[in-house]
C-alpha cells in the first residue's frame, strides 16, 4: 500500500542502527564502552546527586503534570542566568526554548528555516543532518572533512556553496568525532555569514545558522 513520498524514501538513523548493534553485543557478554548516542550507561554515568534528590522531590510534590511546551518558567530563568554568567550572552526568557532532548529542537529549525529546495550546508561525518534535510526536502550540500580539518568545516570549504542557502548546520563539539572549532576558524565562518546576509535584499530570506554545542560544558 503506497503511503507518502517522505515515508516512502526515509531510510534508518545510522547511529540509531549502530547503538542497536553495540547493545546486543553488549547483551551477549562483550565489554563495551557504548559511546554510539548520548544515553549513556547510568552506572557508569549516574546523573549528579543533586538531581536525583530533586526528580525525587517534585515527585512527592506531586509535581507529574506536563510541562510548559516552551519550558517551564523557574527553568527558562536560570537558563537565561547560567548563559549571562558563563557565555557573557543575554537572552531573555522569551528566546528561550527548552524540549527533550536536541531531536525536536533541530526538526523544529528544520521546519521554522527551509522550505521545499532550500540549500542546507552540513559537514559529514556529522550527526543526522542528512535525515533532517530530508525530512524538509532540501537540497543537500555536503561538506567532506578530513582529518587535516580535525573533521571540521572551514571558511573556505563553505564560501562556494553559501550563495542563496539557507540554513548552516554545524556542531561543536562534532558529533560523531568529539573535534572543535578553534576560535579563529569560527569566527572566519560568522564573518563568512554576516558578509553573504549583507548581500541580500530586505525581502531575501537570510543565511541562518544552527549552532549545536549540546555538550559545550562537558
Amino acid at each position: 500500500m503506497p503511503l507518502s513520498q517522505l515515508a516512502e524514501t526515509l531510510i534508518g538513523s545510522e547511529i540509531v542502527r549502530l547503538g542497536g548493534e553495540i547493545k546486543e553485543k553488549i547483551r551477549q557478554g562483550a565489554h563495551i564502552y557504548n559511546f554510539t548516542v548520548g544515553d549513556f550507561d547510568p552506572a557508569i554515568f549516574p546523573i549528579p546527586k543533586e538531581l536525583e534528590q530533586g526528580i525525587i522531590e517534585a515527585y512527592q510534590k506531586k509535581q507529574t503534570n506536563y510541562p510548559a511546551a516552551e519550558g517551564n518558567l523557574d527553568l527558562r530563568e536560570t537558563l537565561s542566568a547560567f548563559i549571562q554568567e558563563r557565555q557573557k550572552l543575554n537572552y531573555s526568557i522569551n528566546e528561550i526554548v527548552v524540549a527533550a532532548g536536541g531531536r525536536p529542537l533541530i526538526y523544529t529549525i528544520f521546519r521554522t528555516v527551509c522550505d521545499k529546495g532550500d540549500k542546507v550546508i552540513y559537514a559529514v561525518p556529522s550527526w543526522n543532518n542528512n535525515h533532517y534535510t530530508h525530512f524538509v526536502e532540501g537540497e543537500h550540500v555536503v561538506i567532506e572533512t578530513t582529518e587535516q580539518t580535525h573533521f571540521m568545516p572551514t571558511a573556505e570549504s563553505i564560501r562556494p556553496h553559501i550563495k542563496n542557502a539557507s540554513l548552516l548546520s554545524l556542531c561543536s563539539p562534532q558529533n560523531p568525532t568529539g573535534t572543535t572549532f578553534r576560535k579563529e576558524e569560527l569566527e572566519a565562518i560568522c564573518d563568512l555569514v554576516l558578509e553573504e546576509n549583507s548581500r541580500r535584499g530586505p525581502n531575501e530570506k537570510k543565511l541562518y545558522v544552527m549552532y549545536d554545542q549540546m555538550y559545550w560544558h562537558l
